[in-house]
């Protein structure tokens, strides 16, 4: 095992005499990262009975900070996000201005070079730096803490793959086909609240893109299409066949009709079975839809029933099991208590799907004069 300057180098010794390096990692600020920058607390390094010693173990787990020196450290890293932010803005902006004003072509392609794609660099590079260690720091810290209050509010917090909300997920559920290719999903928590299981996390999609010309060169730039959060809620009853309801756009298929304008204007129902869609897409449901769509601070984007789960996308700036951006992260008591009231939020959310029909175990159908019980 080697220590030199910032960099963590351990090496696997092997019973044929071959060595490997299996993990070399950045030391910042008393965290060690791993190739993929996600923190190594612990490490065994088998050395095949050399001496007395069957392995060597490393610790990286960073020591416990004081709140004090926690809240000085946070509030210099999202001073420091900030910072770098604007500087890559302005840069950015100077660049684009400078190629539109200047005649002298060999001088216009210095300054955009410098500044347009040093700020583009400022702005994705330092500033994002920034927040992966904002991250990092916050999950090391205060990661007892955030898990603790996950439980208090909602149980244990169990993964299961029947919840999972992932990349493929989101591809299976058709939200804005073709206008996306990079899927980010963060806080993915599972729990249960008022008697459903359910599972939630904060979703953003980004579409990825090339852009300059061959002169000047190419840089990989990335528009959020879509930010918000997705709730999977276990339900009482399956449903014969899958029902997904997309927010209607220009390319949109007719879809199944229900007869309500306002609803069939803005959402795109697929269904295998037009009978089970009108079983669940009922005159009660689309009211429930509507006043929800009303309340909660956002806009649904797509929702899905498909065996015993119904999914909800929601468009919206609010978080989940997060602190709010607004926060000064500086002032540790403020983070807690927006974490807390993201908890609560959620919970709000799941209450009002809980009083509505999208979960019950009733599912009318009207065309027969009985319930989905009465089978």
């Amino acid at each position: 095992l080697h220590l030199s300057g910032t960099f963590l180098v351990s090496i696997r010794f092997r019973l044929s005499r071959e060595h490997k390096a299996i993990v070399v990692g950045r030391h910042i600020d008393g965290i060690t990262l791993s190739q993929d920058r996600t923190p190594v607390t612990h490490l065994e390094i088998p050395v095949c009975g050399i001496g007395e010693f069957d392995q060597i173990a490393v610790s990286s787990k960073p020591i416990k900070m004081t709140d004090a020196e926690l809240s000085k450290k946070l509030g210099h890293y999202q001073a420091m996000s900030v910072i770098w932010f604007w500087v890559g803005v302005v840069g950015a902006v100077s660049g684009a201005i400078f190629y539109f004003v200047l005649q002298n072509k060999a001088l216009k392609s210095l300054l955009v070079a410098v500044l347009f794609f040093g700020g583009i660099f400022c702005a994705s590079f330092f500033s994002g730096g920034a927040q992966k260690k904002l991250k990092v720091l916050m999950q090391e810290q205060m990661g007892d803490f955030f898990r603790a209050e996950w439980e208090k509010a909602f149980g244990p917090d169990i993964h299961t793959q029947e919840m999972c909300i992932d990349e493929p997920f989101m591809r299976a559920h058709h939200l804005l086909d073709g206008k996306w290719e990079e899927c980010t999903v963060e806080n993915f928590h599972e729990g249960d609240h008022g008697g459903i299981h359910f599972s939630a996390a904060n979703v953003q999609l980004d579409h990825v893109y090339q852009r300059g010309c061959s002169h000047d060169g190419y840089e990989t730039c990335r528009k959020m299409v879509f930010k918000g959060i997705v709730l999977r809620c276990r339900t009482w009853v399956p449903v014969p066949s899958p029902v997904l309801a997309n927010v209607r756009t220009e390319d949109s298929p007719c879809g199944v009709l229900t007869g309500n304008n306002i609803f069939d204007c803005s959402f795109c129902v697929t269904a295998n079975s037009k009978q089970d869609a009108a079983c669940r897409l009922t005159p009660r449901f689309i009211d429930f839809l509507t006043k929800f769509d009303r309340d909660v601070e956002g806009q649904i984007l797509s929702f899905c029933w498909e065996g015993k789960i119904f999914s909800l996308v929601l468009e919206t700036d609010f978080g989940i099991a997060t602190i709010a951006s607004s926060v000064d992260l500086s002032d540790l008591d403020a983070a807690r208590r927006s974490y807390i009231r993201s908890l609560k939020e959620l919970g709000s959310v799941l209450d009002r799907l809980i009083e509505g029909p999208a979960l019950t175990d009733v599912v009318e159908r009207e065309e027969y004069g009985r319930t989905e019980n009465d089978r």
